[in-house]
């Protein structure tokens, strides 16, 4: 072997070794990090409340999946759209999973019809009289409505009894809600997306008809 070849395997030898020494401290390095990351009483409270989120989320959603159960097993026949009435609770995306859990609960049981309406309040315990206050207080951002080829003014919110009311859905319903994001920014911000796209909407429906008015 020449003195080169003997130099290359010397550093090649070397380099194995401190790969292997490199490689090893990186994992000494990586399980004492865990270890101290699974012993920090803030790892084990942030655990905690995700875990108890999560609880309150599964028993909201339970109650809505059981609610549309109720309703698709007592058929009730509707003559408008000539099928049998289905579960019909809305959504409010902005504000967290279990506030739109909520209100969907809230919505979906005002805006039954009579029969399913007293099986819904019956199963949930809960009140008409609050769920109003619940939809009524969240108010509703301006929307193009198609059938009349017009954008409908914004029923305006209430923050404070807003918030109240769903205090009281939550000790109903005996569960603890994040409605953190319940606010007058997040409110504002939907309302003003909700601008955006009714304009949006109603521009797109008047090219729509301009064009079909042309080609006739």
């Amino acid at each position: 072997m020449t003195k080169i070849e003997q130099l290359k395997a010397q550093v090649k030898a070397i380099a194995e070794a401190n790969a292997a020494k490199i490689q090893e401290a990186a994992e000494v390095a990586r399980l004492e990090a865990t270890i101290k990351l699974e012993s920090s009483p803030e790892l084990m409270q942030a655990k905690v409340r995700l875990m108890s989120s999560q609880q309150q989320t599964e028993k909201l959603q339970q109650l809505v999946n059981e609610c549309e159960q109720i309703v698709a097993s007592v058929p009730v026949f509707n003559s408008k759209t000539r099928q049998n009435r289905v579960w019909a609770g809305g959504h409010r995306y902005g504000f967290g999973t279990q506030v739109d859990l909520m209100y969907q609960l809230a919505t979906g049981i005002l805006y039954a019809c009579q029969e399913h309406k007293q099986l819904l309040v019956a199963h949930t315990g809960l009140n008409t009289e609050l769920l109003e206050q619940i939809v009524t207080a969240f108010g509703t951002p301006t929307y193009y409505n198609r059938n009349y080829h017009t954008i409908v003014e914004p029923k305006t919110y209430d923050l404070e009894t807003l918030k109240s009311a769903l205090a009281v859905m939550q000790s109903d319903l005996g569960v603890v809600v994040d409605i953190s994001q319940i606010t007058n920014t997040h409110l504002e911000a939907e309302f003003a997306r909700a601008e955006v796209t009714a304009q949006n909407n109603f521009e797109l429906a008047k090219e729509a008809i301009a064009e079909a008015d042309f080609k006739l």
